[in-house]
C-alpha cells in the first residue's frame, strides 16, 4: 500500500509526465516542421533539472513517459509480421525499461552522482538500441549537442540545485559555456539526386508489385540523368529482392551507370546467408556494401543464440538474423570519399569512426508510419553530423529525404 501511494499519486505522476513532456516536445515540433531554438533550450534545461532533482518515484515515471513519447512507434513494425497483438505489449515494455533505468539513477545518494549517471546514459544502450541520447534535447537549440556541452549543462544545473543562497541564480550563467558554436560555411553540395519514395511496407514486398517498383526506380534514375545530376541515391531496399540474383536487372543498372552513378538498397544472398546491402553502380562496375549495425529485434535478436533461434522460430516464422560486414564501408563516388550507412546504423557512433566528411545514408521508414520516427531519426542524424563534421545525403522511403549539413 505504501509503495502504491508513493508511485501512483497525482503529484508523482504529474511531475513525471511534465518532465517527460519537456524532454519530448522538440521531437513533435520538428515532426510538424517547427523549430524554436529558445524554447527547445529552455525545455531541455527544465527536463535535465527535473531528472537531477525529482524524487525517485517521479523519476521512474519521467523515464517511462519519456520513452513512451520517444519510442511508442517501435511496436508498429510488428504489424508486418502478423503480430499486431504484440503492439500493446511492446510499447509499455520499452517504456518500462527506461522507467527502470531512471529509477536506478534515482537510487544514487547524491545529485552529483545523478548528473554523472545521466551523462553516462549516452553510452548505455539496452539490447543494442542507442536512440536515447540526452544531448539530443539540444540539437537545433541555442545550445550545442556535443558531449562536453551536455556535461557543462549538467554541471551548471547540479551546482544550481546544491547551492541554496540567493546568488545561486548567477550560477545559471554557466550554461553560456554550452552555447552552440556555428561551424561556418557548409560543405560543397554535390550534384547528387536523392530519391524519396512512398511505398507502403506491405505492398513493397508483395510480388505483384515488384516489377512496377523496379520500373519506377529505373524511371527515377533516368529522370535524374536528364536533370543533369551525376549521381542518384535510392532508398534502403529500393529494389525489394535479392538483387545479386537478378542478373538481367544488374546488367540494366550497369549499363545506366555509364551515364550516372547509382546507389540503391537491396538484399544480397550468399551461401544461404542474407545481407541488407547498398549497391553502387558506377562507370559500368558494381560494388556491394553490407550493413554493419543491425536493428534489434528487426534484423537480429540481440540475445544468446539459443534464445534467438527460439524467438525467430516462434515469432518470425523461422527467419534467420541478417549477416553483417565487419567494418563500415567507404567508397569513392564522383571523385570524393563517402561512408556507406543503411537506416538504423546511420545514427550509430560506430559509423562515424574517423569522422567521415561525407556519408550516403539510405532508409526505409515505412515500417513505422505514421509516427514521429522519421523526425527522431533526422534529429539523430543532425546530432551526428554536428559532432563529426559529416555531411549526410539521406534518401528515404517515407519522410524525411534531405542533405544533412553540420551546423
Amino acid at each position: 500500500m505504501k509503495i502504491s501511494m508513493r508511485y501512483f499519486n497525482t503529484l508523482t505522476l504529474s511531475l513525471g509526465f511534465l518532465s517527460a513532456l519537456c524532454a519530448s516536445l522538440f521531437i513533435y515540433l520538428f515532426h510538424f516542421g517547427l523549430v524554436f531554438p529558445w524554447l527547445q533550450a529552455f525545455l531541455g534545461l527544465l527536463a535535465l533539472y527535473g531528472w537531477l532533482t525529482l524524487p525517485r518515484p517521479a523519476l521512474f515515471w519521467s523515464g517511462f513517459f519519456t520513452a513512451l513519447f520517444w519510442f511508442w512507434w517501435i511496436g508498429l513494425s510488428f504489424r508486418y509480421y502478423d503480430l499486431t497483438w504484440m503492439i500493446p505489449l511492446v510499447i509499455p515494455a520499452v517504456a518500462l525499461v527506461y522507467g527502470l533505468l531512471f529509477w536506478l539513477v534515482g537510487l544514487l545518494p547524491h545529485i552529483a552522482l545523478r548528473a554523472v549517471a545521466l551523462g553516462g546514459l549516452e553510452w548505455l544502450h539496452p539490447m543494442g538500441f542507442d536512440w536515447f541520447r540526452p544531448a539530443l534535447l539540444f540539437t537545433n537549440s541555442l545550445f550545442g549537442d556535443a558531449l562536453w556541452q551536455l556535461w557543462i549543462l549538467l554541471a551548471t544545473l547540479t551546482l544550481f540545485a546544491l547551492v541554496k543562497r540567493r546568488w545561486r541564480w548567477l550560477l545559471l550563467l554557466g550554461v553560456l559555456g554550452a552555447l552552440h558554436i556555428p561551424r561556418g560555411a557548409p560543405a560543397e553540395e554535390l550534384p547528387v539526386k536523392l530519391v524519396q519514395t512512398a511505398l507502403e511496407q506491405r505492398d513493397k514486398w508483395d510480388p505483384r508489385y515488384r516489377q512496377l517498383i523496379v520500373e519506377a526506380n529505373l524511371a527515377a534514375i533516368e529522370n535524374a540523368r536528364r536533370e543533369g545530376y551525376r549521381a542518384v541515391v535510392l532508398p534502403e531496399s529500393a529494389f525489394p529482392l535479392y538483387l545479386n540474383r537478378d542478373t538481367d536487372l544488374v546488367e540494366r543498372l550497369l549499363a545506366r551507370s555509364r551515364d550516372i552513378a547509382i546507389v540503391a538498397g537491396a538484399l544480397y544472398e550468399e551461401k544461404g546467408r542474407s545481407y541488407n546491402s547498398t549497391y553502387l553502380f558506377e562507370n559500368g562496375t558494381l560494388r556491394v556494401m553490407h550493413k554493419v549495425v543491425l536493428v534489434p529485434f528487426g534484423e537480429e535478436v540481440p540475445l544468446p543464440s539459443w534464445i534467438g533461434r527460439w524467438v525467430n522460430k516462434t515469432f518470425f516464422g523461422g527467419a534467420s538474423d541478417y549477416m553483417t560486414a565487419r567494418e563500415p564501408s567507404d567508397f569513392t563516388m564522383l571523385g570524393r570519399r563517402w561512408r556507406n550507412a543503411i537506416c538504423y546504423e546511420a545514427t550509430s557512433d560506430r559509423l562515424y569512426e574517423g569522422d567521415p566528411e561525407r556519408m550516403v545514408a539510405i532508409s526505409n521508414n515505412a515500417w513505422f508510419l505514421p509516427s514521429v520516427e522519421p523526425a527522431l531519426q533526422r534529429l539523430l542524424l543532425q546530432m551526428q553530423a554536428n559532432r563529426h563534421g559529416t555531411t549526410i545525403y539521406h534518401a528515404t522511403n517515407g519522410p524525411i529525404t534531405a542533405v544533412v549539413s553540420p551546423r
